[in-house]
């Protein structure tokens, strides 16, 4: 009897045998669902990644209007001096346009820096925390007042500007980031503002300059040296010969520009910590 109570039929050490293998397989897809879920702490964490392109999005009228405000970004750091002029459309996001001018107006962004680079995808700047030169709090910052989602069909090309999220609704702030490469994986996940249309030439430098890529000493991809915003003011309107020459939803001519990197990191979302 003792033989009975610790040995099983064939049928039965079968059928535990497959219920330990059923039990394992659930624990294995349990755990990878597990390792591939966004980690709530990274900000919208998959959107840099090369995206097929979309014929629609090559359709994409971009508002043309004269009196489009122009924003001019004076900027210095170890790349020199230049000035970037973003064309602001009301038109793609009113709420979003109106908080970033009256913004500018107060002199807000004055002295704020580019504090996060990746090369082959964008330039983020706009945290009000970078002007204290302290790496650690850096894209941290915001202002009182979260702005609403203002998404649209915008495809996020060379050159637009967008504002960066903390990947949950209507969680815009002040930040905001110029595409330096084409990511249309972005559309309708972020408010478009507007687009570059002169100085592009100056966003490719800063996107060259050397980054603390592993956030060594504070958030990752940010530049060893600052590269600051000495002025972010208005700048006059676009006028009909600048919309005359950025008529072309390229934004500015890309040239010989490679995107080798894009693709390569699929965690590098603007954002908005």
């Amino acid at each position: 009897m003792r033989g009975t109570l610790s040995q099983s039929s064939p049928r039965t050490a079968r059928a535990s045998r497959s219920l330990g293998a059923n039990a394992l397989l659930v624990l294995v897809g349990a755990v990878a669902i597990a390792c591939n879920r966004p980690d709530p702490s990274t900000d919208a964490a998959s959107s840099h990644e090369e995206t097929a392109p979309d014929e629609a999005a090559n359709d994409f009228a971009w508002p043309t209007d004269p009196s489009h405000p122009v924003l001019g970004l004076e900027i210095e750091g170890s790349a020199g001096l230049g000035t970037i002029k973003i064309e602001l459309i009301p038109e793609l996001a009113p709420v979003t346009v109106a908080q970033v001018i009256a913004l500018a107006d107060q002199g807000y962004y004055d002295g704020t820096t580019f504090h996060r680079v990746i090369p082959g995808f964008m330039i983020q700047g706009g945290d009000p925390n970078s002007r204290d030169r302290d790496p650690t709090n850096d894209g941290q910052g915001r202002s009182e007042r979260a702005l609403p989602d203002e998404f649209g069909e915008v495809p996020f090309l060379r050159g637009v500007v967008g504002m960066g999220n903390k990947g949950r609704r209507n969680s815009n702030s002040t930040q905001f980031f110029i595409m330096q490469a084409e990511n249309r994986g972005l559309t309708g996940r972020y408010t478009a503002i507007g687009r570059v249309v002169s100085g592009i030439e100056f966003v490719d430098q800063i996107a060259a300059v050397e980054t603390d890529r592993s956030g060594r000493w504070g958030p990752k991809d940010r530049p060893i040296a600052n590269v600051v915003m000495k002025r972010v003011a208005l700048d006059g309107r676009v006028g009909s010969q600048m919309l005359d020459e950025t008529a072309e939803p390229t934004v500015a001519d890309a040239g010989d520009f490679e995107t080798a990197s894009a693709g390569k990191r699929s965690k590098d979302a603007p954002a908005a910590q």
